[in-house]
């Protein structure tokens, strides 16, 4: 019996959607001086299931440039590097890409594969920043209380 993988690529399809729309409202909104860790952890946790379902399903260029993104939210979300408006801008336009190579895969719409490489150009731009920056203090996090031991 054969699978008909076309359903499981269209939910794919529309998480995808989901996941840079939700993505999107929030670097829009974010503030770059003092971001929010839940914010930069929910644009983050976006990005690597994009990155997961795109591997999932052998789209390699999307998992691509979600790898390079999710590296960078990774290190601000450790602390290895400060949030600029750099970086949301290129977030922001990963975002785009993203969408097109989405309708690419979806649509058979045509992806412009120029702007495609100036996206993971910058991206690896910004990765080669971060490893040339010293280490940041860790981010503010809330403390959580231990929980008490049991008897």
């Amino acid at each position: 019996m054969a699978i008909d993988m076309s359903q499981f690529f269209q939910v794919f399809f529309e998480e995808t959607e989901e996941l840079l729309t939700e993505k999107e409202k929030l670097l829009l909104a974010i503030d770059v001086a003092d971001p929010s860790m839940d914010d930069i952890d929910a644009i983050f946790r976006a990005a690597h299931s994009i990155k997961g379902g795109a591997a999932t399903f052998g789209l390699t260029d999307m998992t691509e440039v979600t790898h390079i993104l999710e590296s960078l939210l990774d290190k601000i979300r450790k602390g290895e590097m400060s949030l600029t408006a750099e970086h949301v801008d290129v977030f922001l336009s990963a975002n785009d890409i993203l969408r097109m190579l989405r309708d690419g895969h979806r649509d058979g719409a045509a992806v412009d594969q120029d702007a495609v490489n100036e996206v993971l150009v910058r991206l690896a731009s910004l990765s080669e920043k971060a490893a040339s920056q010293p280490s940041l203090p860790p981010p503010n996090r809330p403390q959580v209380a231990p929980l008490p031991e049991l008897l």
